[in-house]
């Protein structure tokens, strides 16, 4: 028993030492194995390239299951890498297409030159496109108030330009009937004027106008001796009223 106990603990620091090398080396070996993990609920992205056609809906499924291999020490930092698969979308030829996931649309963020992908779940995915398109609609000028006392539109109010193109999904675009400005107030006009105003973009989603503003002309007058004479017989008591 005595000497099992003294072989032991002869030169125990070297033999602890020893120790902690085969651990340290067993574990930078196990670091650099090539492992396989799967990681769900990778995002799928579309980077559209065709100008002619917009996505019209997201991709079906939304979602892969990506299998990498690689280092263990790599494969830790995976959710940190945020993957995910981008698929480049060249030309359509159809407004509804199945198209393969290939492995080499997997994108990885930092540093990852151990890491490589080795299979995508599912293999394909539904796309659903539309066509763009451009239409050249009229510009309608909301107004909001009344002229001064004193003072009458000389002409009807107007855009200038009076249409503008809207452009965007071919359904969003065919939709709309003209645009309209936001709303101009009169009441603060003392003289004929030409407002830069702005094109009234709420609730038009994606659909691009080609001109921000538009100059709203507005022509104004004194009003002419009879209609004020008619407006103060208007508001003029009656005799025998009280």
């Amino acid at each position: 028993m005595r000497l099992i106990v003294e072989l032991l603990t002869r030169n125990w620091t070297i033999k602890l030492t020893a120790l902690l090398l085969a651990v340290l080396l067993w574990t930078v070996v196990k670091s650099d194995e090539e492992t396989r993990v799967p990681v769900e609920n990778v995002p799928i992205e579309v980077a559209m390239r065709d100008p002619g056609w917009h996505l019209a809906a997201p991709p079906a499924p939304p979602t892969a299951t990506v299998v990498f291999a690689g280092p263990l020490r790599e494969l830790g930092r995976l959710a940190a890498a945020r993957p995910r698969v981008v698929i480049p979308v060249d030309e359509v030829s159809d407004s509804v297409e199945v198209r393969p996931l290939r492995t080499g649309w997997v994108q990885l963020e930092g540093e990852m030159t151990g890491t490589r992908t080795i299979d995508i779940r599912p293999g394909a995915v539904l796309l659903t496109f539309e066509r763009l398109t451009t239409r050249l609609l009229p510009v309608a000028v909301q107004t909001r108030g009344a002229l001064p006392p004193g003072l009458e539109l000389a002409a009807p109010i107007r855009a200038e330009p009076p249409a503008v193109r809207v452009s965007g999904p071919q359904g969003a675009v065919e939709r709309l009937d003209s645009v309209v400005t936001v709303p101009v107030e009169l009441g603060g006009l003392q003289a004929s004027a030409a407002i830069n105003i702005a094109i009234d973009t709420a609730g038009m989603g994606e659909l691009v106008v080609s001109q921000p503003t538009v100059d709203v002309i507005v022509q104004v007058a004194p009003v002419a001796p009879d209609t004020a004479a008619q407006q103060a017989a208007s508001i003029r008591p009656h005799p025998g009223s009280k």
